[in-house]
């Protein structure tokens, strides 16, 4: 195996693995630090500012976008669709857990990962995947647990308008001035860094209550993310940093925002942050070999 491709490797999870386990030892040592707090400032300023830099500075052909888009939206569906056949297998509640098994972590881990594997092509390429899961799980995945739909509080996510203006100023190629450019670049400098750690720190504060079933589920995450990413992107010929950045986003863990959705509407809060934390510990041991297949 050449030397190169392992430092290649290395190179792209161990921003990862360095910012996470500082907000991991910043917990465990009890120093404090507001998860809300710095969630809604990665959430409302940090994210929006990435989301729309980055669109409105890559240049991604209409062809890609919508292929990405669409190939965002099979995958996701696709999950959905044999999570909730699994889990009525399993005999556990699909309402609980169809949100968790459908829409990974795109954000926090995801969007690193395609920003150190393949540079600024890649954090565009992996913000349109971000942007449908996102979307999806602020209205589909939230519907869900909560039993009812909650328009009001979706129009009110800063997320929502940062994408499809976004996606829009790219299609009409819009170039805004340079001070608004700059200024967008640096405040969405703190999205990646402030995700991390607080990653590392839902890690070091959320308890394993359910190994079982967690254990089940996680597998079940990953299994049908990393199969549906590699297959996907086969049969839609992605190539290069489109299909990279698509395996990845499609193979991240339980994103953390469905443990805030399931204490929130009181879906079993508890075998969630299991689910999250298994399964983000799983997807770190096989974060190496997944690279491996994808940068050869």
């Amino acid at each position: 195996m050449p030397v190169a491709l392992i430092t290649e490797v290395l190179s792209v999870i161990a921003p990862l693995f360095v910012l996470a386990g500082f907000g991991w030892l910043w917990a465990k040592r009890g120093r404090p630090f507001q998860v809300e707090t710095v969630s809604l400032l990665a959430t409302n300023i940090g994210t929006p500012c990435l989301v729309l830099h980055s669109l409105l500075s890559s240049e991604i052909n209409r062809a890609m976008l919508g292929t990405m888009v669409l190939a965002s939206m099979i995958a996701l569906a696709v999950v959905m669709a044999a999570s909730a056949l699994a889990l009525r297998l399993l005999g556990l509640p699909v309402r609980n857990f169809i949100s968790s098994l459908t829409f990974p972590n795109a954000g926090n881990a995801g969007l690193s990962l395609c920003l150190f594997a393949y540079g600024a092509e890649g954090l565009a390429l992996g913000i349109l995947f971000f942007a449908v899961a996102s979307l999806g799980n602020w209205t589909i995945g939230q519907s869900i647990m909560a039993g009812r739909g909650n328009l009001r509080e979706v129009l009110r996510s800063p997320m929502i308008y940062a994408i499809l203006f976004g996606i829009l100023g790219n299609l009409v190629a819009l170039h805004p001035p340079l001070w608004i450019m700059r200024s967008l670049q640096v405040a969405g400098g703190i999205a990646i860094p402030l995700m991390l750690l607080t990653l590392g720190v839902s890690l070091a504060t959320l308890k394993v209550q359910d190994l079982k079933n967690g254990l089940i589920l996680s597998l079940l995450r990953l299994g049908l993310g990393i199969g549906i990413g590699f297959g996907l992107s086969w049969f839609l010929g992605l190539e290069g940093a489109a299909r990279g950045t698509f395996i990845i986003q499609c193979a991240m863990p339980v994103a953390v925002v469905n443990y805030v959705f399931a204490a929130r509407f009181n879906r079993d809060p508890a075998a969630t942050a299991s689910l999250v934390v298994i399964s983000t510990l799983l997807s770190f041991a096989t974060l190496p070999v997944l690279l491996l297949a994808v940068l050869r």
